[in-house]
Parts: C-alpha cells; structure tokens; sequence
C-alpha cells in the first residue's frame, strides 16, 4: 500500500492476542480502518472499548486523558488519518 504512515507489521503487532472478528482478524487494511474509524471517534468524544482504546494509546496514535476531557491525536495519528482519514 503506498503512502503508509506506518508498517503492515506493525498493524498487526497492536492487534496481535486479539479477537475483533474473522474478517478484521484476517485483514491488515481492515485493521487500519478500525483504527481510522476509531481515531475519529475519539476526537468527536465518543467512546471506544478497553481493546480498542489500548491499542490506540500504546499503538502512539491517541494522547490518553481522562473520560470527560477531550481526547488528543498524536502527530502519529494525524498522519494516520491523513493517510486513512476516508477509511
């Protein structure tokens, strides 16, 4: 895939012992649109799950903060969504 911000391996390292369905668990592209779509939703305030959160604070995308304060991209995830942002 041209212009990405970041590996194939490392996708699938942030997902690596979880369980986000066959079809996502079987798909690189698929994960980084979970990202992307999560990414989006944090920004807007809503709320993801603990597996999902995780993976974008550790993954480096996300500054984590608490529930009620507005959460932060990190120059990764806005390169991210850059990339990915339509997904």
């Amino acid at each position: 895939m041209a212009n990405q911000v970041i590996s194939d391996e490392y996708i699938e390292e942030l997902f690596e012992g979880t369980n986000f369905g066959e079809r996502v668990n079987n798909s690189t592209l698929l994960k980084r649109h979970h990202i992307a779509k999560h990414l989006k939703q944090q920004i807007e305030g809503f709320w993801s799950g603990h597996t999902m959160y995780h993976i974008l604070i550790y993954g480096g995308f996300l500054m984590d903060a608490k529930t009620s304060e507005t959460k932060r991209l990190t120059a990764l995830g806005r390169a991210f969504l850059e990339t990915h942002g339509n997904s």
